[in-house]
């Protein structure tokens, strides 16, 4: 992982193989979405110290009290005291692209979504999939 800067917001690139390996334990991690029937989703997410945290979907037959896969693997980080994300497979929703903006914004660091698609691995930064996420852009852009 290798730190960097866009737009004055500091980033993590990740390797090929740190990549690769979040994008298989996202994969692997599908198998414990609940219900097991049905559709489910599942992201892995790296931090700031190279631990990898996973989440899964968690569906609720009102549909109002679902849990994404992102909102778990944040809290499932969080338990265990790490808030500085750097990485999370994708592609996500845009609640949850709220959710990892929020997280980047407070940990002063801009999380990279990787996302596997057609045998090729691309890492997004999250400001660059929300241009007008809440609350930065809105508070910048207040008129009278």
């Amino acid at each position: 992982m290798i730190e960097k800067t866009l737009d004055n917001k500091k980033y993590y690139e990740l390797t090929d193989e740190e990549c690769k390996n979040l994008l298989k334990l996202g994969e692997e991690a599908m198998k414990n979405t609940y219900p097991k029937s049905g559709k489910g989703y599942a992201v892995a997410l790296m931090t700031k110290t190279g631990n990898i945290y996973t989440g899964v979907s968690y569906l609720s037959d009102t549909e109002t009290l679902t849990m994404h896969s992102e909102a778990t693997a944040l809290a499932h980080a969080a338990i265990h005291g790490e808030k500085d994300i750097v990485a999370i497979t994708g592609p996500n929703c845009h609640i949850c692209k709220q959710l990892i903006y929020e997280s980047g914004l407070r940990s002063g660091i801009d999380v990279v979504v990787v996302i596997g698609e057609d045998n090729q691995i691309k890492q997004i930064p999250i400001s660059k999939m929300m241009p007008y996420p809440w609350p930065e852009k809105l508070q910048d852009e207040k008129t009278d």
